[in-house]
C-alpha cells in the first residue's frame, strides 16, 4: 500500500495535542501544499491565517464555546464531556482559511483544501482536527473584533478552520475492516 493511501486510511481527528509548537519547516511545508491545493481548486483567492498566539486562541475558544454552548448542551449530555470540549484552548496552531464569498462553493473548496492539508500533516506525524464552529463564530458580531485582531483581509470571510499539533499519544496504525458500510442500489 502506498504512503498516501495509508495516510488517508489511518488519519483521525486529534483532540489532545502535545503543547510544544510545530517546527517552522513542517508548518511551512503544510502551508505550501495548501497553497498548491488551492490552485488546483481553481480558487486561488485564499488567505491563510496561522494563529500560534495562546491569548488569541483562548479568546477564539472562549467565544466559540459561549456562542455554541446551547447546541453543545443538546449534543453532549454529560458535564464532564462538555468540559472536554475546551480542547481548543490547548491547540498549538489554529489555521483559518478565508476567501471571497462571491465565489460559488467557496466554503466547500476551502474545506477541500484543508482536508488535503490534514493529509499533508500526516507525513510529519502531525495531528489535525477540523473546527467547524470557528468560522461561524468569527463571522458573528462577537467575532468581528477577533477578525480584525488576526488581520483577515477586507472582502474576505473565514470559511474553514482547523487545528494542527503533535499528537499527545501515538497514532493508530491499524486499519480496521469496514465491511457492511456500502449499499449499492442499481
Amino acid at each position: 500500500m502506498n504512503n498516501l493511501l495509508r495516510n488517508v486510511l489511518i488519519r483521525r481527528s486529534i483532540y489532545t495535542f502535545d503543547p510544544r509548537p510545530l517546527r517552522d519547516d513542517e508548518l511551512m511545508e503544510i502551508l505550501e501544499e495548501g497553497k498548491l491545493l488551492s490552485d488546483a481548486a481553481s480558487n486561488h483567492i485564499w488567505h491563510f491565517t496561522v494563529i500560534q498566539n495562546r491569548g488569541i486562541i483562548h479568546k477564539i475558544a472562549e467565544g466559540t464555546r459561549q456562542q455554541f454552548s446551547r447546541e453543545l448542551e443538546m449534543l453532549v449530555k454529560s458535564e464532564e464531556q462538555r468540559e472536554d470540549q475546551r480542547f481548543l484552548q490547548q491547540i498549538p496552531v489554529l489555521l483559518v482559511i478565508s476567501g471571497c464569498t462571491d465565489k460559488k462553493y467557496s466554503a466547500d473548496a476551502a474545506n477541500t483544501v484543508f482536508g488535503g492539508m490534514m493529509l499533508a500533516a500526516e507525513k510529519y506525524s502531525i495531528g489535525s482536527c477540523w473546527l467547524s464552529a470557528i468560522p461561524g463564530f468569527l463571522c458573528s458580531e462577537q467575532g468581528e473584533d477577533i477578525q480584525n485582531l488576526i488581520s483577515i483581509p477586507e472582502g474576505y470571510e473565514p470559511l474553514c478552520a482547523g487545528a494542527f499539533g503533535y499528537r499527545e499519544s501515538e497514532r493508530i496504525t491499524e486499519i480496521t475492516s469496514m465491511d457492511n458500510i456500502v449499499n449499492i442500489v442499481k
